[in-house]
């Protein structure tokens, strides 16, 4: 049972199952070599309909500016001299 694939049309639902129920390396050429070709006979082949358009993509976030990294160090420095200046204390030194 080989089925013809239409020269400008996409599969049909029937000649995507035939292909999915055929062995590897057996499924009818002109079916295989419209499916190598079709973005769209693709995505219904592996995802069952068309996959979706994806929304915008968010922006890759910017590194701090110079200013604030030189914050941040000099509050961290600053946190570390207080942590271990208590354990000094705690110490009895």
């Amino acid at each position: 049972m080989s089925a013809t694939v239409p020269p400008k049309g996409c599969l049909t639902d029937a000649q995507l199952a035939e292909l999915a129920a055929a062995a590897p390396g057996r499924a009818p050429e002109a079916l295989a070599r419209h499916l190598t070709s079709c973005d769209r006979c693709q995505a219904r082949a592996l995802f069952g309909s068309e996959r979706a358009a994806g929304g915008p993509r968010k922006p890759i976030p910017q590194p701090p500016t110079l200013g604030r990294a030189l914050l941040l160090a000099g509050l961290l420095l600053g946190a570390m001299g207080a942590f271990f200046w208590s354990v000094l204390k705690l110490a009895g030194r």
